[in-house]
């Protein structure tokens, strides 16, 4: 395994984490059931990596890695979780937000969270949201209850990352969480570059969503972005594999080029992988730590997909 600083807090995180929200949900929504996960995380500590995300939101995602990590030192792995202060305009209150995390400490059977996350933030959303969790976060600082804190992305409705550079110049969050794959690679502009700035350690989700993974899906999506003029028509081959060209013997898969992808950026901490199946965690461990891509693929997708500032992770094609 490899590690890398996750900024300022100086903590030596795996490049490969383990995420438990995305489609999966640490099988939730694949049937997995609670053995096959306990064997996956088994297995990725196994592997050397010890950064594990959750969220009060994915469903029983906390409950399942308490029960999964109970038998693990504690010193084995770094824990980051998040809460919402704010869902579909509404704010919580002080007394909500507190409960939520006091129950995510209940469930994950922890007495601290590493990095406790502010889940989610709406750009316009950023001013009330800090004056809202500023003196929540420094009293579970105080209690011991947390070490560190971050802020996460909007993905799909933040594709401009309009977020970050207000969370940046405040300076007062430690980590942030960006949405960054090969299809939405606008981060590289500002944002990473802002992070790498100010020390903040950087969280990579959606390295790998549903178009990328699923091959009917990113033909869709190809195909409705050179509709809608978000990529140039000639840009890609039309129908089955437009990402084809990406495969070598060094790189196996389309997810593996995006797993690639993302952790060639300097700024980049750690890359959550989102699965329940040992098999696909060992594929994606593989990816990562791999020959990187060509600079002739990397230089080539960039030219692509740079300018492409909404998110083409999922299906954009209805």
């Amino acid at each position: 395994m490899k590690y890398r600083k996750l900024g300022r807090t100086g903590l030596d995180v795996s490049v490969v984490g383990i995420g438990s929200g995305g489609p999966s949900k640490l099988g939730q929504n694949s049937g997995v059931e609670e053995e096959g996960v306990r064997r996956m995380v088994t297995r990725a500590l196994d592997l050397g990596i010890n950064f594990i995300d959750s969220a009060a939101a994915y469903g029983e995602s906390e409950t399942i890695l308490g029960t999964v990590l109970e038998e693990v030192p504690r010193d084995d792995y770094i824990l980051a979780t998040k809460f919402h202060a704010a869902q579909k305009g509404t704010f919580k209150s002080p007394e909500e937000i507190r409960a939520s995390v006091e129950r995510s400490l209940v469930r994950l059977k922890t007495d601290t969270i590493d990095v406790l996350q502010v889940h989610g933030i709406e750009p316009s959303d950023y001013g009330r949201t800090l004056s809202l969790v500023h003196p929540i976060l420094d009293k579970l600082k105080q209690e011991g209850k947390c070490r560190f804190t971050g802020v996460s992305e909007t993905y799909g409705r933040d594709a401009r990352h309009e977020m970050l550079p207000k969370a940046l110049a405040d300076g007062y969050f430690d980590t942030a969480m960006v949405g960054y794959n090969l299809l939405s690679p606008t981060a590289e502009r500002e944002a990473l570059p802002g992070c790498q700035e100010a020390n903040v350690g950087v969280i990579c989700m959606v390295a790998v969503r549903k178009a990328l993974s699923r091959p009917d899906l990113l033909v869709r999506n190809i195909a409705a972005a050179k509709d809608r003029g978000l990529i140039d028509p000639d840009a890609l081959p039309e129908g089955e594999g437009p990402l084809d060209w990406l495969l070598s013997e060094d790189v196996e898969s389309i997810p593996a080029a995006a797993y690639k992808y993302v952790t060639a950026h300097p700024a980049i901490s750690t890359v959550l992988t989102g699965t329940a199946n040992v098999d696909h965690l060992e594929a994606n461990v593989k990816a990562i730590l791999g020959p990187p891509l060509p600079e002739e693929a990397m230089v080539r997708l960039r030219s692509i997909f740079g300018d492409v500032w909404e998110p083409l992770g999922d299906d954009i094609s209805r």
